[in-house]
């Protein structure tokens, strides 16, 4: 069907409030955050795939006629929560139209007694949980991006937030869904419906990026607020100490809302140290080393975007050069609770971060984490204007091989990027590893190579190490070529689903796995 033709049936079916297509909307719903779309972005160059046109849904009638309409004429269809994702689960398919979810941003009911909550998917993180707050409740999901993350988004990508060891991830949180099945039809799951509220189907449809159908409805568990939440760090010099500790803390009866080993570097990096592991001010330090170095030890002390920019095109020095500026690992630890609560676990704390060889630090380092806990997000700009990407690699693996994981990882890409990491999303059984890592090239196709070199050296590593290749950020077109290696079997089980429920492949084609393009 021509693409006009597909706008203007559109705009029969919802009115033309909800259709739009010009051309500069087109362009910015052509990717969510993936880096590669940055990439571009940097060459001067416009997207080479965008959507026919933009539907934005207001009600489940809305999403059913659009679903109907692509469904009859074979249009494939891309939800759209707030295009805040970093996998490129968004990404358009040729002659495809846009599904934005954002003006279904309602809260249904909130039921304090039964501790639920029912919302419409558009609703941003941040407004959900300050409206929660003013009832004396959270859902305890607090994403790095929760002021620009949807609800919807959370559920389609089984997003994790900073006080998972406590609350869990969305889907544990998660008690029912209405969606839009590719036939246009309604269902309606676990409590919303008439099945439990472990309903075997959420798992299905949780973390399936809009490929078997489009949620319009989630209902959650909430919990009251604490009565206190208070926060301490410790450093270890070792950092394996450190995952020992993380480990012993999980697998007692302690429930820390936080958890969060920064290895040296990202400790560094966050500002968390102001010296060295040998008691020297890090910027006296720094400022000691002569010639490239010294400028690059600048650099990694104070964000220069110069430095980095020269160290950036050569990672693997700059990688070295963190070396001669030796610091610890730094554990950001909280907990809630009463006041008397809270004094017994830190108690308990300490008694486990002695035995690991950590130091206490008292309650700053903590406390300023908690401040500045979202302020990450916002560093990569600085990255961005001095002509490098950077980007995050999130994964997870059982506590007898983190450690070997994260080593195997740090060596593979370190000759590509400049790389650091933390460990957070602990649970008794294992814990996930967040990598950030850049580089700088001149050139949009060294940038590329680079930028993709790096991803199939990481997973590689993870897999050889059996862990998962995401654990919060989902799969989208960036990680879609390892998913064979991931589950065996998976996609075929997948293609079945599909099939099943989806027999024209118009749901979001050719994320997850790399079939229906």
């Amino acid at each position: 069907m021509h693409g006009q033709r597909v706008s203007d049936e559109l705009r029969k079916l919802l009115g033309s409030d909800k259709v739009v297509t010009d051309e500069q909307y087109l362009l910015s719903y052509a990717s969510d955050m993936i880096p590669t779309g940055q990439l571009r972005k940097l060459a001067g160059r416009l997207p080479s795939r965008k959507p026919l046109s933009i539907c934005f849904a207001e009600d489940v009638e809305d999403v059913r006629r659009v679903v109907k309409f692509c469904a009859a004429e074979r249009v494939p269809m891309i939800p759209w929560g707030a295009g805040s994702g970093v996998c490129g689960s968004n990404v358009p398919v040729e002659d495809s139209i846009a599904l934005d979810l954002k003006r279904m941003n309602r809260v249904l009911s909130l039921v304090p007694e039964e501790r639920q909550v029912t919302v419409q998917p558009g609703l941003i993180g941040e407004e959900l949980e300050e409206r929660l707050n003013a009832r004396g409740l959270t859902m305890g999901h607090f994403p790095s991006s929760i002021a620009c993350s949807t609800v919807g988004g959370y559920v389609a990508c089984r997003s994790a937030g900073q006080f998972s060891s406590r609350y869990g991830k969305i889907e544990d949180m998660l008690l029912g869904l209405e969606v839009v099945l590719p036939n246009g039809e309604v269902a309606r799951l676990g409590i919303l419906g008439d099945g439990h509220y472990k309903d075997p189907v959420l798992d299905l449809i949780a973390g399936s990026e809009g490929t078997l159908g489009v949620i319009t409805e989630v209902c959650l568990k909430v919990e009251p607020l604490p009565e206190k939440m208070d926060f301490r760090g410790y450093a270890f010099l070792d950092l394996e100490d450190g995952i020992q500790c993380m480990r012993r803390v999980m697998q007692s009866d302690l429930r820390p809302t936080v958890l969060r080993l920064y290895d040296p570097l990202d400790s560094l990096m966050a500002g968390f140290h102001s010296k060295t592991s040998d008691g020297e001010d890090i910027h006296r330090a720094a400022a000691r080393l002569t010639g490239l170095k010294g400028t690059l030890a600048a650099a990694i002390t104070e964000l220069n975007a110069a430095g980095l920019a020269v160290g950036l095109f050569r990672p693997s020095l700059l990688n070295r050069v963190v070396e001669l500026l030796p610091t610890r690992a730094l554990l950001i630890a909280g907990v809630q609770g009463k006041n008397a609560k809270i004094t017994e676990q830190w108690d308990r704390f300490t008694t486990i971060v002695a035995a690991a060889h950590g130091e206490d630090l008292g309650p700053a380092p903590g406390h300023a984490w908690y401040k500045r806990r979202y302020a990450v997000s916002y560093k990569q700009s600085k990255l961005y204007q001095a002509g490098a990407f950077v980007d995050t690699m999130e994964v997870a693996t059982t506590w007898e091989n983190l450690a070997p994981m994260y080593r195997a990882i740090v060596k593979a890409l370190s000759k590509h990027v400049f790389i650091m990491a933390h460990f957070s999303h602990a649970y008794p059984q294992g814990c996930s590893i967040y990598f950030t890592f850049a580089a700088y090239r001149p050139t949009e196709r060294s940038r590329k190579s680079t930028y993709q070199q790096a991803w199939r050296a990481g997973l590689e590593a993870v897999q050889r190490f059996n862990g998962t290749i995401s654990h919060h950020h989902g799969i989208g077109t960036l990680k879609r070529w390892a998913m064979t290696r991931e589950s065996p079997g998976g996609q075929e089980l997948f293609q079945a689903f599909k099939h099943a429920l989806d027999p024209a492949s118009i749901m979001n084609p050719g994320k997850i796995y790399n079939i229906d393009v």
